[in-house]
């Protein structure tokens, strides 16, 4: 990179060499951040640059011309949307930056939660057109839940209507925080047009102006701002002032270098801005914010510096959530990272994403949280207790990975070469080489469970011909080992194998995945909202089954939450579908019983295994569905009362007992009055104009269905944080923007509305190209499944005729 100016400051980093070997950084020097934000804001373009700045790629990857790095799937190249994250590591300043390039779509939202839960920091990049968007508010408040650290930067500065000061105003009010401008824009006349150049550097008083005639945004000018015009001046002048004012609010060192130096804003040390700056950020006391233009490759060196200097290191972040079934599990943060259990040889970690390769195979993307994963040794996967050696180790570069010697503490890595061993949220353990002996206490521990939220969409997919099947069965196992989000399971009545995801971009996806990446050949038929159908009797559903050798009786009950069954001896949760199995060891007949107690079993199957088989034909009823449409069973309970079988004959007994507990669920299935069809209902935030709130509304509840909760003023959403954040963002100076006075008007959070709603799903696909009809595209929504509620009767008959027709 080129710099020219009298003084270079901290911009010299940038010209650095990157001289230590990536994989040998300090911890206190590596960050593991992710990027997100909404769809289309430019998280990937963002991404490309930094690659390409850090010197771990020779050419700029473009979004539009189909040739990223991190978005390297066909389908994302073709679409130009990221659906998987992507992980890559880069060096910066004699720093490791692990990025995960997340997706922005709402129905990839389980990609950003499982890559939530293993950064340490986050920088949201917004569109300064569009603002804070609805999905970046979505986004926003799960990493606020994970108390991440975050950055801003105000992406696409150089369009038309782009608003960096209404765009920060925005930040405060709906996202609830406080800011610093750590640079702001810089603006050039053209003609009659302003044209984004640069940005006001408002820390070390420097512009930096990006050369027009540089394609690649390597040849800046920093340039002295004392030798600018009065007006960047003014703005670098006020910018200072306020993020003194409001540093001095988190410490007082800042109101005493203020006072050290003459009550002058402008002689605060840099270095001590940096410090107080970046204790501010990983305590969520503000929002650091940068701009910039990223596909105009403007601004993204000064978010880097701002990502090594601001965010925290795995150092600083706050302990993991750590359980164990024998004993509590307490960690400590020591100079080489995180300690469990006072054992400094125990290595943990999390895989928090597995994927295929089309030619490399099977990878797992994991996380080390304490000591270091070699390769060549022994790993203890917590949930199945299976122990594998670990081969190989990989840091990956978006598409191209780098073999490792090992993965330490703090640090993101791939394990290459595992078709089935590991699932995303799996904990692993490593005390090293095999001669090294995990503890019985260490061999349960689980290191922060991710939720897989609960898929609300079916498609039918079927073979071209018979012989088409196997291979489409070995690509849809891939695709569910990739994405947990994603369900699949076979209606034994109907003999169709059905798909079942997020939404109707997410199983578009995996039909072009299925087709044109791995080339099956199936059909994917029309999306379907995902009905289930529960046990709602008054009174206990009772079935039971018995021939010469097996009886089984049980109950069936409906059941609110799986969850609150826990604790209940001999319960098994099956939080997918929010149903419940409990068979304890009273079940078992006073004959089965003492046939074990007397050493009298001959059976070749042990009791642990019959269990097991009956709860395998509950699974297969549920599965078979209920009497009404077919659908799978949902928020039931089935207790196993009573079961007996001839365990004292050298019989195998588990055909047996699977089909005895499929057939006595089905007989509590003969009364169909005791039976009702669940929907999946969602939570509905419409953000809407005063002017086409009545259109809106109608429209919700006449043709959606929706029952309308609340309509409320934006700004009185939740009247003690939007009176803080109304106050902070007055206080907050902002420079100049003509987006704020031509739009103040129509832009006015006050105008705005939020008609909240509980909608049926079914009525909302493809709501969102209907509200942009009625609203002439000013209206914006967001959907969060709250679960499932029974259909209304008069909805249920249009169902039934639907479905019988379908």
């Amino acid at each position: 990179m080129i710099l020219r100016g009298n003084t270079l400051g901290k911009f010299a980093s940038i010209v650095r060499c990157y001289s230590t070997p990536v994989n040998s950084v300090k911890l206190a020097k590596t960050r593991n951040i992710g990027i997100i934000a909404h769809i289309d804001a430019g998280k990937t373009t963002t991404t490309e640059r930094m690659i390409y700045y850090s010197g771990k790629s020779k050419r700029i990857g473009n979004v539009d011309e189909g040739d990223t790095v991190t978005d390297y799937l066909p389908s994302e190249r073709q679409r130009g949307i990221t659906i998987q994250s992507a992980a890559i590591t880069i060096p910066w300043n004699n720093h490791k930056i692990n990025i995960i390039d997340t997706p922005g779509h709402a129905d990839f939202t389980f990609e950003v939660i499982r890559s939530l839960r293993v950064l340490d920091g986050a920088v949201t990049i917004l569109d300064a057109v569009a603002g804070v968007e609805a999905q970046t508010e979505k986004v926003w408040k799960q990493a606020s839940q994970l108390k991440l650290p975050r950055l801003v930067y105000v992406n696409k500065m150089d369009r038309p209507g782009a608003g960096f000061s209404r765009t920060v105003k925005e930040v405060v009010r709906k996202l609830g925080t406080r800011v610093v401008l750590c640079n702001t824009p810089y603006f050039e006349a053209q003609g009659s047009e302003l044209v984004f150049k640069g940005v006001i550097d408002v820390i070390h008083g420097k512009l930096l102006k990006w050369k027009e005639e540089d394609e690649y945004g390597k040849d800046i000018d920093v340039v002295d701002i004392k030798d600018t015009s009065s007006q960047v001046y003014d703005v670098y002048c006020k910018s200072r002032e306020c993020m003194i004012e409001t540093l001095g609010e988190y410490d007082d060192a800042i109101i005493d270098a203020f006072l050290d130096n003459d009550e002058d804003y402008l002689k605060i040390p840099p270095a001590l801005l940096h410090k107080t700056i970046r204790a501010a950020t990983i305590d969520n006391f503000l929002t650091p914010i940068f701009c910039g233009a990223s596909f105009k490759n403007i601004g993204v060196q000064p978010l880097m510096d701002g990502v090594t200097t601001y965010l925290p290191s795995p150092l600083e972040t706050s302990l993991p959530k750590i359980t164990s079934k024998t004993k509590e599990i307490l960690s400590q943060m020591g100079p080489a990272g995180l300690v469990v259990d006072n054992n400094v040889k125990l290595t943990v970690g999390i895989t928090f994403k597995v994927m295929t390769h089309a030619t490399r195979g099977p990878m797992t993307f994991i996380r080390v949280y304490s000591g270091s994963l070699s390769s060549g040794s022994h790993v203890l996967n917590t949930r199945t207790g299976q122990k594998l050696q670990i081969r190989k180790l990989l840091i990956l570069h978006g598409d191209e990975p780098e073999e490792v010697k090992s993965i330490g503490a703090g640090n993101i890595g791939v394990i290459p070469g595992f078709e089935t061993e590991f699932q995303t949220g799996d904990t692993i353990v490593s005390t090293g080489t095999q001669k090294n002996k995990i503890a019985n206490e260490h061999s349960t521990i689980k290191l922060m469970p991710i939720d897989i939220p609960p898929p609300l969409f079916n498609s039918c997919i079927e073979p071209f011909t018979a012989g088409d099947e196997t291979h489409m069965k070995k690509c849809l196992d891939t695709l569910v080992r990739e994405d947990p989000s994603l369900k699949v399971h076979v209606d034994e009545e109907m003999g169709q194998t059905v798909v079942s995801g997020m939404g109707e971009l997410h199983l578009e996806i995996v039909r072009d995945r299925l087709i044109n990446d791995m080339k099956a050949k199936a059909n994917l038929r029309d999306v379907a909202v995902a009905f289930k159908e529960s046990f709602t009797g008054k009174k206990k559903g009772l079935g039971s089954y018995e021939d010469e050798n097996i009886k089984i009786k049980l109950s069936m009950e409906h059941v609110e939450n799986c969850r609150d069954y826990e604790i209940c001896e001999g319960a098994i949760i099956y939080e997918d579908e929010n149903n419940v199995i409990i068979i304890d060891k009273t079940a078992a007949s006073d004959a089965v019983r003492t046939a074990l107690s007397d050493r009298r079993w001959k059976c070749p199957n042990s009791m642990e295994e019959l269990e097991e088989a009956i709860v395998s034909g509950c699974l297969t009823s549920f599965q078979v569905g209920g009497p009404i449409l077919g659908m799978n069973l949902n928020s039931t309970l089935v207790r196993i009362e009573h079961w007996d079988a001839p365990v004292d004959k050298n019989e195998e007994l588990i055909p047996s007992l699977m089909n005895a507990a499929r057939q006595a669920i089905q007989e509590t299935k003969k009364n169909e009055s005791d039976f009702g069809v669940l929907e999946p209902i969602m939570n509905t935030k419409v953000h809407v104009d005063s002017a086409d709130l009545g259109e809106v509304s109608h429209d919700l509840s006449s043709r959606c269905q929706a029952v309308i909760v609340s309509v409320e003023d934006e700004s009185l959403h939740n009247i003690e944080a939007a009176n803080w954040a109304n106050d902070e963002a007055e206080k907050v100076y902002l420079p100049p923007d003509y987006t704020m006075s031509k739009t103040a008007a129509s832009k006015d959070i006050a105008n705005k509305k939020v008609i909240t709603a509980e909608t049926p799903l079914k009525e909302m696909i493809g709501y969102l190209s209907k509200l942009r009809s009625i609203t002439q595209g000013r209206a914006t929504f967001d959907m969060t499944y709250t679960g499932m509620r029974r259909v209304t009767s008069s909805r249920l008959e249009s169902l039934i005729n639907s479905h019988t027709s379908g």
